[in-house]
C-alpha cells in the first residue's frame, strides 16, 4: 500500500457510515488552558475598509499574510502556533467582511517529541524523531524509551520488503531501511489533459524526481512491527541532506520509536554496522501524544442569491513554519475572500463558503467533520455544487551535486486535479495561458474522485462535487526548510486572478452543468424504489 496525503474516499465513507468517532465535530473535546482560551476566544475583528483590503490584493499583501502565518512557529494541530493560525484566519475573514465566521471543531490528536537522540556502536548519529511513533493510547499519554534509552541490535532490511524483513529477522531488533519516494512528476502523464510549459522545462531531468508524498513507509512499518521489531531507523534515501522530514500520521498505531537520518548518515550507520558485525543502537525518545486534541476549521460566508454554494478552501496548519505548505494556500483563500467581498452581493448567483482546516498531519479529522456537516448532511445550510482548493505556491527544489537543497527560480511543477465540465475546462485552459501559469497541468480526476479520491485537501470530490484543486510537491515540503524564500512570489497574484475568474465562471454556470462529477456509490448510495 502506498501512502496518500488524503484518502478521503475511505474517510468520508466511514463518516457516512458512522464508523469514525468524532466525525460529527464537537464531541469529547479537551478543555482549553487560559492561554489557549485567550487565543481562541478573542473578540471579533473589525471590518477593514482601507484601500489595500479592497479588490484583488497585491503581491505584497498576499505575501504579508504568508509571512504572518510563518511567524507563529510550527502550526501543528493542538499547538499554540496552530491555535494562533486558526485565530489569525478567523480575524482576517472578519476584517474582510465575511459573515457567520466561526470555528468548526473535531477531536483529533497531537504529537511532540521533547527529546530524542540516536547512537550506533557508541557513536552519535545526527537524526530526527519520526512523528507519531511510540503511540500506545488514544488518550493523553507521555511516552519515553527506557531509562538510558532503548538498546538493541541493528538489522539492515534494505527496502523493507516482506521477504527482506522475514529473511533477516527483526524480532527484538532495530530495523534499518531505505525510505523511497515513489511518484515523479512524469508519472502523472496519463492524467494530463493540458500542460502549459512554453519553455519546455519538462525536458529537464528534474521531472523524473519523485515528490515526498507517496512512499512505502506505512507498508514497511506495519510489516516490521508485526514481525516484532522494537524500533527502526529510516534512511531518507531520496532526500536532500536533511533528516527533518515530518511525515503525516497515516493512521498508524506505532508503539516503537523511529528515527529519520539523512542519506549521508544512513551510509555512516551502515558503515558502523559493517565494521562491528552485530552493532547495537541506542534510541532515546521522550514526548507527549494527545488523542483528545482539538482540531479546527475556520469558515466564513459571502451569501449569494441561492443556497447553491461554491467552497473555496485550503489548510492553515504546518509541521514547521510552513511557508509553501501551506501558508501559501491559506493566503490564497484570503485573496479570494478579499476579492469577492469587494463585489456587490447581488452580483453573486451562488453563495461562497470559505474555509481553512487543520489536522492535515494528524488524520484529517477536521476535514471529515466539515465534509459530514456541510456536504454529506442533507440538512446542511449549503448545497455545495463546486469546490476550489489551492495549495503550495512554491519554487522548485532540487538536489545539487553535493546532495544539498537547491532552489530554482521557477515554479515547482504543479497540477490542477479537476472534474469540471468541458466549458469550465476550457475556461481553465484559457486562464492558464492568459496568466502564464507555467509548468502547470490539468489532471483528469473524473475516475479518481469517486474511488480513491485525489491527493489534495479537496475532500468533497469523492461525494461527486465538481472540483478544481491546485497542488505542487516540491521536495522540501515536509521539511523545516520550507521557509519564506521558497515562495514563488511572482505567482501569487496570477494564481489568485486565475481562480477568481474560475469561481466567477462557476458562479455563472447552472449548478447542474458545473461538473462531470460522479458520486461515490458508497458515500451516496442510489435511492431505493
Amino acid at each position: 500500500m502506498l501512502n496518500s496525503r488524503a484518502p478521503f474516499a475511505v474517510l468520508l465513507v466511514a463518516c457516512a457510515a458512522g464508523l469514525i468517532a468524532g466525525c460529527g465535530g464537537n464531541s469529547a473535546l479537551s478543555n482549553l488552558s487560559a492561554e489557549e482560551a485567550a487565543i481562541i476566544d478573542a473578540p471579533p475583528c473589525a471590518r477593514n475598509t482601507a484601500a489595500e483590503s479592497m479588490g484583488m490584493p497585491s503581491e505584497e499583501r498576499i505575501f504579508g499574510w504568508i509571512r504572518d502565518l510563518t511567524l507563529f512557529g510550527n502550526r501543528r494541530t493542538g499547538s499554540i502556533g496552530g491555535m494562533k493560525a486558526a485565530a489569525y484566519m478567523k480575524c482576517q475573514f472578519e476584517s474582510l467582511g465575511l459573515v457567520d465566521v466561526h470555528y468548526e471543531t473535531a477531536q483529533t490528536m497531537s504529537w511532540e517529541a521533547r527529546k530524542s537522540s540516536l547512537s550506533v556502536a557508541g557513536e552519535p548519529i545526527d537524526s530526527s524523531p519520526v512523528p507519531f511513533t511510540m503511540i500506545t493510547s488514544s488518550k493523553p499519554n507521555n511516552f519515553s524509551t527506557p531509562p538510558g534509552g532503548l538498546n538493541a541490535e541493528l538489522v539492515d532490511i534494505g527496502l523493507g520488503t516482506p521477504a527482506e524483513v522475514y529473511a533477516k529477522g527483526v524480532k527484538g531488533k532495530i530495523a534499518v531501511f531505505d525510505l523511497k519516494f515513489l511518484v515523479p512528476t512524469l508519472a502523472l502523464a496519463p492524467l494530463m489533459e493540458f500542460f502549459w510549459d512554453p519553455g519546455l522545462t519538462i525536458a529537464d531531468p528534474s521531472s523524473l524526481n519523485p515528490n515526498p508524498f507517496q512512499t512505502q513507509y506505512s507498508y514497511i512499518i506495519k510489516t516490521i512491527v508485526d514481525a516484532g521489531a522494537v524500533g527502526y531507523i529510516g534512511v531518507l534515501a531520496d532526500y536532500f541532506d536533511s533528516n527533518k522530514y515530518y511525515n503525516e500520521s497515516y493512521h498508524l498505531q506505532l508503539p516503537v520509536p523511529g528515527m529519520w537520518v539523512a542519506p549521508k548518515d544512513g551510509q555512516k550507520v551502515r558503515a558502523l554496522m559493517a565494521a562491528s558485525g552485530n552493532a547495537t543502537a541506542n534510541i532515546v525518545m521522550e514526548g507527549k501524544s494527545n488523542g483528545e486534541a482539538i482540531g479546527r476549521a475556520v469558515m466564513g460566508v459571502l451569501p449569494g442569491k441561492s443556497k447553491d454554494t461554491i467552497l473555496i478552501t485550503s489548510h492553515h496548519d504546518a509541521a514547521w513554519n510552513g511557508a509553501v505548505e501551506d501558508a501559501s494556500g491559506a493566503a490564497s483563500v484570503l485573496a479570494q475572500a478579499q476579492y469577492f467581498a469587494s463585489q456587490p452581493a447581488e452580483s453573486r448567483e451562488k453563495t461562497l463558503l470559505f474555509a481553512t482546516m487543520d489536522s492535515h498531519w494528524t488524520g484529517y479529522e477536521v476535514h471529515k467533520a466539515f465534509g459530514q456537516k456541510y456536504i454529506l448532511d442533507p440538512n446542511s445550510p449549503y448545497k455545495v455544487v463546486g469546490d476550489v482548493s489551492i495549495e503550495h505556491i512554491g519554487k522548485q527544489g532540487v538536489k545539487d551535486a553535493d546532495n544539498k537543497l537547491k532552489i530554482v527560480d521557477q515554479p515547482e511543477y504543479r497540477g490542477i486535479f479537476e472534474n469540471l465540465s468541458p466549458a469550465l475546462k476550457q475556461t481553465m485552459i484559457s486562464g492558464i495561458i492568459k496568466h502564464d501559469l507555467r509548468r502547470i497541468a490539468l489532471l483528469d480526476a473524473v475516475a479518481l474522485c469517486p474511488t480513491v479520491g485525489i491527493p489534495t485537501d479537496a475532500f468533497s470530490c469523492v461525494a461527486g462535487v465538481p472540483t478544481a484543486s491546485l497542488i505542487a510537491g516540491p521536495n522540501y515540503l515536509y521539511d523545516e526548510a520550507d521557509t519564506l524564500d521558497k515562495i514563488a512570489r511572482d505567482q501569487l497574484v496570477p494564481v489568485a486572478r486565475f481562480f477568481a475568474e474560475l469561481v466567477e465562471a462557476m458562479d455563472a454556470t447552472p449548478s447542474a452543468l458545473i461538473g462531470v462529477g460522479i458520486a461515490s456509490p458508497v458515500v451516496n448510495p442510489p435511492s431505493l424504489p
